[in-house]
């Protein structure tokens, strides 16, 4: 009996032991998974005495159900906290006193099962005599897709392989670093950079023709506030931007606020149950944003709808997003100095935010350009997104400038001889529905679009003469990379090409003369002829455009401000060479003035009677110079 009692005890004991045990561990095994966890800080830094203050922080972990957050230093308050539902992002406003010193700070945020640390830190600020200069008609810019312009780091090289026209290729910030010299050389005064935000290194997969494929275009945002590994490091862009600026060429950020990657983490836990619009592809039938008669369910799919299941939409009628977006805009300019931005999709945007977006920005940095993709052939739908003027729905974006796309559609037309000259005035006739025509951004070519020599009908004199007039237009041009020596290249992802000589592996360099052929050469030199004509004359970059002669297949205007008189002659003739007397009253000079070529044929003619006379051969352009 003594034997069994004692059994009993033992065993109820270490019964009790063995539960006790269980408790503790399930105990801390529940303390672990409820753990305060603090994971990404966004904006990671802001500055003192900025025009955004407090600014609003966004911060991604775990278990803040119930979090206070404290400021550990008197100059930083803290104010404005939201958990989101699931407890895994909180927000709150730092509001910061303007006698803050750059240094590192840190914010405590606790629960009732821990504390936890978020970092933060106050930035110097940059040079702004340096820095955020905007782009204005004295800039010619020139757009790079990093991942295909030079390689100049092969250590962040991962995954590359440039035979598969969809993966990563290896260009980066270096690489762009290192081919300033011959920017300088062909005359380019800005860059615009396809997106540099961190995209997922791993291919997309689908069921579409395009797939599988990677982010080497930047498009698909895992991180916005992450620098793209591929294309190097904050360091390397920053040095890139600093070497830019030293040599006179300013630097546009591609952003892309209207959606991210299918990878990014907001994707599976978003901050906000409403931070995306629901999924509904989206139509494109962008007319419905232009017309005050389209009903609200069209609007809403055009502003809402989804490119397509790889690519979530982010509802900016949600105040968090819109603050969120302002802010990312904001920071990039502020830790780079980059002096414009070009907003991808934007008419895909509400106009409010595209109002707000643009004033904010502007508010800080008064100079800056902004340009935004109104992917759109038709003039009215363009203008209707620049700002100056407000629109049918009572709201004026001010937004300094969109694209030319209809404009560009037509020059190609012409020179590939599917349309008569006289289409690019049939365009140019609806320059009054601009708020400001000169600030348009007029372009030769994208990464969106076939390059010229690969359209049907194309020759390397119609390559010239479409890079001659968007070189002679109102606005500021924009030229794609490869274009000046007269890459060949279908549809994406074919039109995204290496450029010959950006990687050392390469057999040919077309950086340098001795690696071009002579048509290359020849498509050079034209582009760097035409880049300083436009640079050295400002009737070129600002002035008004006066119609003097059109038929089908001549075009002949001028270019006028001021005292500063050209006239651009343009023959798209396969054969017949013109002769044509205007009248001296259209362009405000009087007899006597010289008319001279600056570029084409060579001799002088006097305006004489009130009249002056113009010759142009075949497949030409002369750009004369009223000399009074």
């Amino acid at each position: 009996m003594t034997r069994f009692i004692f059994h009993f005890f033992f065993l109820s004991g270490l019964i009790n032991f063995i539960g006790f045990e269980l408790y503790a561990q399930n105990n801390v095994s529940e303390n672990q998974t409820r753990t305060l966890q603090v994971e990404k800080v966004e904006p990671p830094s802001w500055w003192a005495n900025h025009s955004v203050n407090p600014v609003r922080l966004l911060v991604r972990g775990a278990n803040f159900e119930g979090a206070k957050i404290v400021s550990k230093n008197n100059l930083l308050k803290v104010s404005n906290v939201k958990i989101n539902r699931r407890g895994d992002y909180l927000f709150f406003d730092v509001t910061i006193a303007g006698n803050t010193k750059p240094a590192k700070y840190d914010f405590e945020v606790s629960t009732a099962t821990g504390r936890a640390t978020i970092p933060f830190e106050i930035s110097a600020p940059l040079n702004a005599k340096t820095n955020f200069q905007g782009i204005t008609n004295n800039d010619i810019i020139y757009l790079i897709m990093p991942d295909r312009f030079a390689n100049g780091d092969m250590p962040n090289d991962k995954d590359a392989d440039r035979t598969n026209p969809r993966a990563w290729h290896g260009g980066d910030f270096r690489g762009i670093t290192q081919k300033i010299p011959y920017l300088k050389e062909l005359g380019i005064t800005a860059i615009w950079l396809t997106p540099w935000y961190d995209n997922p290194d791993a291919a997309n997969q689908c069921d579409k023709p395009w797939c599988p494929n990677t982010n080497y275009h930047g498009y698909h945002a895992i991180d916005y506030y992450g620098v793209e590994n591929h294309f190097g490091t904050m360091h390397d862009l920053r040095e890139m931007v600093e070497t830019a600026h030293r040599n006179g060429i300013k630097v546009v950020q591609d952003q892309v606020a209207n959606h991210v990657g299918i990878q990014h983490p907001w994707a599976k836990n978003p901050p906000l149950d409403n931070w995306f619009n629901k999924f509904d592809q989206n139509s494109f039938n962008n007319s419905v944003l232009l017309s005050p008669n389209a009903s609200q369910s069209e609007r809403d799919n055009l502003l809402k709808g989804w490119f397509n299941e790889l690519l979530p939409d982010i509802n900016q009628d949600e105040p968090e997003v819109a603050k969120y977006e302002i802010q990312n805009a904001l920071w990039w300019i502020a830790m780079t100095g980059i002096d414009g931005i070009r907003q991808d999709t934007i008419q895909y945007m509400p106009r409010e935010f595209i109002r707000d977006w643009s004033t904010a920005i502007l508010k800080q940095y008064p100079k800056f350009y902004l340009v935004g993709e109104i992917f759109e052939r038709d003039s009215a739908q363009t203008a209707f997104f620049q700002g100056g003027k407000t629109g049918w729905d009572n709201i004026d974006t001010n937004l300094p400038s969109v694209f030319d796309f209809k404009l560009w559609e037509t020059s190609q037309e012409v020179f590939t001889g599917k349309k008569p000259m006289r289409a690019l005035r049939d365009v140019l006739k609806y320059d009054g529905l601009y708020p400001n025509i000169n600030r348009v951004t007029t372009l030769q070519n994208n990464h969106d679009t076939d390059r010229f020599m690969s359209l049907p009908g194309a020759t390397l004199e119609g390559a010239m003469l479409h890079t001659a007039f968007i070189l002679s237009m109102r606005g500021i041009p924009q030229l794609y990379y490869g274009e000046e020596i007269a890459m060949t290249s279908g549809h994406d992802p074919d039109n995204r090409k290496d450029f010959p000589g950006g990687w050392r592996e390469d057999s040919v360099n077309k950086f340098a003369k001795e690696g071009r052929t002579a048509d290359e050469q020849k498509m050079f030199e034209w582009a760097q002829r035409w880049i300083l004509l436009r640079r050295e004359n400002k009737s070129l970059k600002e002035g008004k455009t006066i119609d003097l002669f059109y038929d089908n297949n001549v075009y002949v205007f001028a270019r006028k401000l001021g005292q500063e008189t050209f006239v651009l002659a343009f023959n798209n003739s396969n054969e017949l060479t013109r002769s044509l007397m205007l009248p001296a009253l259209n362009i405000g000079v009087a007899d006597g003035s010289r008319v001279e070529p600056r570029i084409g044929i060579a001799g002088v003619s006097y305006i004489k009677n009130g009249e002056f006379g113009i010759f142009v051969n075949a497949k030409s352009v002369v750009a004369y110079e009223i000399i009074k």
